[in-house]
């Protein structure tokens, strides 16, 4: 009798055990089911262009002004995550276009030309200036002795027609800091950028090295924004909204202090 009681008792639990599993099992695939799916929002940069995308050694992360800005907006937007896709300043608005990213950021200057291709935002930037660098220790600071000399800029961007005012010889690079390097190899006589990126490269790299010499007349941008695909209304009114909500807050203020508040060069 104990014997066949044990064997019962034996069964008992087995089947105790079994259905513990099984309805565990059950509840951890409900539960999956049911977990909320990440929101992501897809942000098209060239991260070669500090102050605004850049990659840190140190962190072993892409930093910058307009990575910091996406994150913040895209908290007020209701997002999980911002996914940066590393794109070259060139291909931004086409990857846009073809519905890689559900926006573009990248000191992307806002002009009549840009507006057939995306829609922009307000911008988030404005006043920025076009500047001429050249080698520390040049003399002239007027922007005329760029005349005729050999002009390094960043293809696609509107500096490329502001160089082609004073010069035919005009060098269209990859990056703004590859049109700053063939400066101090002697392979351009200038280099033509906004004065946010030529002041932080050379007030951390290049300070004995490059100086800003003149102001380009006509050059004050119109702003930046963010560029959204052509018709992307629920987006582009989104980014509007966290736009200006964002920008009056303390976190935007003090980003914008240590990116751009300890320039001076």
């Amino acid at each position: 009798m104990k014997k066949v009681l044990s064997v019962v008792l034996a069964i008992v639990c087995l089947l105790a055990v079994t259905g513990f599993g099984g309805r565990a099992e059950q509840d951890a695939m409900s539960a999956g089911q049911e977990a909320p799916v990440e929101k992501v929002l897809r942000v098209g940069t060239a991260v070669d262009y500090p102050p605004f995308a850049y990659y840190q050694a140190a962190s072993k992360t892409h930093i910058g002004f307009d990575v910091e800005l996406m994150q913040g907006l895209a908290r007020e937007m209701g997002y999980d995550k911002v996914e940066f896709v590393n794109t070259g300043f060139n291909d931004l608005l086409p990857s846009l276009q073809a519905g890689k990213v559900d926006a573009v950021i990248s000191c992307m200057t806002v002009t009549e030309e840009r507006r057939k291709a995306a829609d922009f935002t307000d911008t988030y930037l404005e006043g920025v200036t076009s500047v001429a660098v050249a080698p520390f220790g040049t003399e002239s600071r007027s922007a005329d002795a760029m005349k005729g000399k050999r002009i390094a800029v960043e293809a696609g961007s509107i500096h490329v027609q502001q160089a082609k005012q004073y010069s035919g010889a005009v060098i269209e690079c990859g990056s703004a800091e590859e049109a700053l390097k063939l400066v101090l190899d002697q392979q351009a006589d200038f280099a033509v950028m906004d004065n946010y990126t030529a002041r932080f490269y050379i007030a951390n790299f290049y300070k004995d090295r490059l100086a800003l010499r003149a102001d380009m007349p006509g050059g004050a941008e119109s702003g930046i924004g963010i560029a959204v695909a052509r018709g992307n209304k629920e987006m582009l009114d989104k980014l509007n909204a966290a736009l200006q909500n964002y920008r009056d807050t303390a976190a935007y203020y003090q980003m914008k202090r240590s990116y751009f508040g300890s320039l001076e060069v």
